[in-house]
């Protein structure tokens, strides 16, 4: 079984203004002629530190959801084996629990960055329109070192890997690499995460 590094990045708090922006940047299928059927028990595995079980939750039981809407039988893997999971088992022994539950496929969430980026808005008051309207209002300011008229914001980027596997055949199905910027809350960034992953995969047909 392919192995992954568990980043341990913290969430923090969530706690942005704004409206979240989210979108796959990049994800590929291996299928090779390995269905993902309704009938099959997918277990979705979010990839966290111990800091941030609560956003290990929140994503996986969001991504489940979204794939029961469309009749998989998808579980959580916190809701089915608690926040630790397989954590102190070798391979062997993680296989044989799978396997007694009647898991058949493994969706991984891994958080790979989280960076923040300051950006400056210019202010607009008293501004007028057109080329002399912004250097009349602007050029007093030129001359004035270290002061910019307007105000600085700040830009929360998380980026995840979303994996597919099957475990009879130990082969990866699909992967995908997101971002989302500027989630407002746990909540919508596990929703906006979900609804693009799950779209991305029917869109390449890994969902039926």
């Amino acid at each position: 079984m392919k192995k992954i590094l568990l980043i341990g990045i913290p969430l923090l708090m969530l706690l942005f203004a704004g409206c979240s922006t989210s979108k796959i940047t990049d994800s590929y299928t291996t299928q090779q002629g390995i269905s993902t059927s309704t009938s099959k028990k997918i277990l979705v595995l979010g990839l966290f530190s111990d800091k941030n079980r609560n956003a290990k939750r929140a994503m996986e039981e969001q991504l489940a959801v979204d794939l029961q809407k469309f009749g998989y039988n998808a579980v959580a893997a916190t809701d089915e084996f608690g926040p630790t999971a397989f954590r102190g088992m070798t391979e062997k022994e993680a296989l044989q629990k799978l396997n007694d539950e009647g898991i058949e496929q493994v969706v991984t969430i891994t958080l790979v960055d989280k960076n923040q980026e300051k950006r400056h808005v210019s202010g607009n008051y008293g501004y007028r329109p057109g080329f002399w309207g912004y250097y009349s209002y602007y050029s007093p300011w030129a001359h004035r070192p270290y002061y910019r008229p307007g105000y600085t914001t700040t830009s929360t980027k998380y980026m995840f890997e979303t994996n597919l596997y099957d475990v009879t055949s130990n082969q990866l199905l699909y992967s995908a690499q997101s971002q989302t910027v500027d989630a407002s809350t746990m909540g919508s960034l596990a929703n906006d995460y979900a609804r693009d992953i799950v779209k991305d995969m029917r869109k390449k047909n890994v969902l039926g």
